[in-house]
């Protein structure tokens, strides 16, 4: 059962923990301590893969927190990275204890924004949640660490897809590790959910996972390099011509495989632009959610007005506010005007009412407002301001 998202104070827990670089800054110093060796010290330990998983997980924190994961994280991103530090040499209690020291400090952050005792007390419930699944992870790969090929093989992998994502030296990461580094890359960001709930979680996850694998590596690319897990994840595919054949066999492999439980995008880029790809890509996902609904394959093309309309900035908050304080059935009313392509009797239809009323509704959006939905300037203003609205209220 989907939880409700925790506010500390007047804060949500995104803006608490994702709000400042010197949260992830502090939690980083924190798990240093745990194997210096491994970790570094000062401004070694801000090496951009610890960085990058150290994020990785604050998002997963928050998700929690904000009741839109139900208890998953990224499973094959968490194994991939303590299976690499298990085989640098580090010990099954120092990375435990890394995490148990994330968390720590995460517990801290929030309990400095708010004193509610029923807030903290069920954001420590969620969290301890939350480290348990770590705790269990880690222990699972720790047994499962001997086999030393398979590790090495993914360990490869997984360092040549961090450098990528982070934009660290990939380049030299693919020298290291005899993986081919591509000139261009296809970024697939996916965002998964479970279609059956008459199946167990656990068999669901293990099953939504391995289905997007296949898809992601078959047709001739087993070099596809992907951190995924039941809730979706990010796949990196080498490129060697146009990318329009492959995305369109992709987007049907998806829709065949998945329906409506799998909304993804598509960005494909030269190498070293992969970090800004990756970060486009989530907001695309997020846009085609809130704007379209779930089961979507984008790209940014396809998304140009609605990506431009939910820019922050002071034009956003502008067109945010001509919306103030309008009522909800004439919020309804505009959106369905608009997809129906301005036909006021099919609006009347789809909101069950008299298509006076409908004049009604979008006079009195005019007038405060400012904007006429009937002339073409102000349909785009108010739809604008309508994508800048559920933007601010995601």
């Amino acid at each position: 059962m989907t939880k409700s998202a925790l506010m500390f104070g007047d804060r949500s827990a995104a803006d608490v923990l994702l709000g400042s670089r010197a949260t992830a800054n502090r939690v980083i110093a924190a798990i240093a301590a745990t194997n210096p060796v491994q970790h570094g010290t000062g401004a070694a330990s801000l090496a951009a893969d610890i960085r990058w998983v150290v994020e990785r997980n604050l998002r997963a924190v928050v998700a929690v927190l904000e009741g839109t994961a139900e208890g998953t994280v990224d499973d094959e991103l968490l194994r991939a990275s303590a299976i690499r530090r298990f085989d640098e040499g580090s010990s099954f209690s120092s990375v435990a204890s890394a995490y148990h020291r994330g968390v720590s400090v995460l517990w801290e952050e929030l309990a400095r924004a708010t004193v509610d005792p029923d807030v903290l007390s069920e954001a420590g419930t969620r969290m301890l949640g939350h480290l348990e699944h770590i705790t269990v992870a880690l222990a699972e790969d720790y047994q499962r660490s001997a086999s030393a090929l398979q590790s090495v093989e993914r360990d490869a992998r997984f360092a040549l897809f961090t450098a990528l994502v982070s934009g660290a030296d990939a380049a030299g990461e693919a020298h290291r590790s005899g993986l081919e580094l591509a000139d261009r890359y296809g970024v697939l960001v996916l965002r998964l959910s479970a279609s059956d709930p008459d199946v167990p979680i656990d068999v669901a996850a293990r099953r939504i996972t391995r289905r997007a694998r296949v898809i992601i590596e078959g047709d001739g690319h087993p070099d596809a390099l992907a951190v995924l897990g039941p809730a979706g994840g990010t796949a990196l595919i080498p490129l060697t011509g146009g990318d329009e054949g492959l995305r369109t066999a992709l987007a049907a492999s998806l829709r065949t495989a998945f329906g409506e439980a799998c909304t993804a995008a598509w960005v494909s880029v030269p190498v070293e632009e992969v970090p800004e790809a990756v970060t486009l890509g989530e907001e695309l996902v997020s846009i085609a959610l809130r704007e379209r609904g779930s089961g979507a394959f984008v790209t940014l093309d396809e998304l140009l007005f609605e990506y431009q309309a939910s820019r922050a900035g002071p034009a956003h908050a502008a067109l945010s506010a001509r919306l103030s304080g309008i009522g909800e059935e004439t919020i309804a009313t505009a959106e369905a005007y608009l997809r129906t392509g301005g036909d006021r009797r099919a609006t009347a239809a789809a909101m069950n009412v008299h298509p006076n009323t409908v004049d009604y509704r979008l006079g009195r959006l005019a007038v405060l407002s400012g904007m006429d939905i009937g002339d073409p300037r102000g349909a785009a203003l108010i739809e604008a301001a309508l994508i800048a609205r559920r933007g601010d209220s995601a």
